[in-house]
């Protein structure tokens, strides 16, 4: 399951929440993004790094987006429902899509913010069937 692997990522390989996301994604879902294209999503770590929007969420509007998408976004009807679908799940999940305010409610000594990792892999989940 997507959040077992992403947990792994995040817990024992030394992923921030945006790695783990996208390449748990791209294990089980097959999406083909190389490890340069992998690597780009560390930034979106820490809500892109400076607390605004959590890496778990730009990390599954990046995977919806690589299943999605065949010729460009614009193309790809289905791309604008699953993306609100990841941003609304979310945000239902957690109260706000913003880092500061979910790391500050769910953020774990032992485990970080490993329940934001698993919560977003369940909601992406669930868009990517």
């Amino acid at each position: 399951m997507l959040k077992e692997r992403a947990l792994e990522y995040y817990q024992h390989k030394g992923c921030n929440c945006a790695e783990s996301i996208i390449r748990a994604a791209n294990d089980e879902y097959g999406l083909g993004i190389n490890e340069e294209g992998l690597k780009a999503f560390g930034g979106f770590g820490g809500g892109m790094q400076c607390g605004s929007v959590c890496g778990a969420v730009c990390a599954g509007i990046g995977a919806i987006s690589a299943k999605e998408i065949e010729t460009n976004a614009h193309q790809t009807e289905t791309l604008e429902s699953k993306c609100n679908a990841m941003m609304s799940g979310f945000k239902e999940k957690f109260g706000s899509v913003f880092c500061t305010k979910v790391r500050k409610e769910n953020f774990e000594k032992g485990s970080r913010c490993g329940k934001v990792v698993e919560g977003a892999a369940e909601v992406l989940e669930s868009i990517m069937k």
